[in-house]
């Protein structure tokens, strides 16, 4: 299994998201285990993303930044599930166009 995440890492193309040069590769499996394979293989990357299309047509992303280890920067004592899930979809829509 760990030669199959390698080589699907490998493929990754570097393309601009959010005004980061970061690996992307369409991926339907082992999604974690290939991002971090990826943030190796990368080392200037500040992030990897997976994606691929669903049989409904939309695209599903997954987006694995270098420093996870600590949590704390990404927990609020009071989350605002929102507006969370607005810029979720904005960046899900800024994806999309940035691929078409």
């Amino acid at each position: 299994m760990k030669s199959i995440i390698h080589e699907v890492a490998r493929r990754a193309r570097i393309r601009l998201i959010r005004n980061e040069y970061v690996p992307v590769v369409n991926c339907t499996a082992f999604v974690d285990e290939v991002c971090a394979e990826m943030l190796k293989l990368f080392p200037d990357a500040p992030f990897a993303a997976c994606w691929h299309e669903r049989a409904d047509g939309s695209q599903a992303w997954w987006l694995c930044h270098r420093d996870t280890d600590d949590v704390t920067e990404f927990v609020e004592p009071a989350i605002d599930v929102e507006a969370l899930i607005v810029e979720r979809d904005d960046l899900q829509r800024e994806l999309i166009q940035a691929f078409r």
